[in-house]
């Protein structure tokens, strides 16, 4: 999928036609390619950059090891809180996971368009608090959770925003692949731990994987285990940066948009 219209975009949904072309000759062309670094944490820069196409993730290393905080994809945006801020400084790097397409601003014409346009400020703040409960639940799940109810909630999150049912068979497939590596950086375990715990869902009939794409055969089994702990809806672990683009399916013929 390729973003054309910036109203596609999270923050820029509320914009008339008039600001729409107000605002498209401010926005740059950049693509990168896969594990091309696009931010680099601690950088001083106030450039935005806008998800067109492809996906990214938002880490940081210490002493080699990398913990990911989260993905993003078409439609999300990131640097605008920087941008925003007085301080400039990168609180995380980003990099492409695979082929990016993405628009940028500079922040000064950032900074203009949200002095213009109030909703766009307000639309950066709700993403502000999103991106502040998802790292709230995340360490939650690294302090107190062991690595299979980790791994667990993480497929569960990652169905409620990239699932789709398999029309011929009662299974959901998540639209991403994942390798063992990115998904042991997510939960901060080690790969073979990951390995491990994912097997088991395996052998339990709750996943298959196949070509690094996992699907789930057992809704239901999987929600009960990551329920056990702490009981969230899938409404909630939706990321709002990609509701207004995708229909979420619970396996219960409930839609979440």
């Amino acid at each position: 999928m390729m973003i054309t219209d910036i109203r596609n975009i999270s923050i820029f949904q509320d914009l008339s036609d008039e600001a729409v072309e107000r605002i498209m000759p401010m926005l740059r062309k950049r693509q990168f390619r896969k594990n091309q670094v696009i931010i680099y944490e601690g950088d001083r820069s106030g450039d935005v950059f806008i998800i067109r196409s492809g996906s990214i993730k938002v880490y940081s290393l210490l002493e080699d090891k990398e913990i990911i905080y989260g993905v993003a994809f078409p439609g999300h945006v990131v640097g605008e809180i920087e941008a925003i801020h007085y301080d400039d400084y990168r609180i995380a790097s980003i990099a492409a996971m695979e082929a990016v397409h993405t628009w940028y601003l500079k922040k000064k014409d950032f900074l203009a368009i949200v002095e213009e346009y109030p909703s766009v400020l307000r639309r950066s703040y709700w993403l502000l608090v999103e991106s502040m409960r998802i790292l709230n639940r995340k360490a939650q799940y690294i302090s107190f959770l062991d690595t299979r109810l980790k791994t667990a909630n993480l497929v569960y999150d990652m169905y409620c925003n990239l699932g789709q049912k398999l029309e011929s068979e009662s299974a959901y497939i998540i639209n991403y692949k994942l390798t063992h590596h990115v998904i042991a950086n997510m939960v901060g375990v080690t790969r073979e731990s990951v390995s491990k715990v994912l097997k088991d869902f395996q052998d339990e009939g709750i996943i298959s994987i196949e070509h690094k794409t996992i699907k789930i055969l057992d809704l239901p089994q999987l929600r009960t285990i990551c329920d056990g702990v702490s009981y969230i809806s899938p409404s909630q672990r939706t990321w709002y940066s990609t509701a207004g683009n995708n229909s979420i399916i619970d396996g219960l013929g409930k839609k979440f948009s």
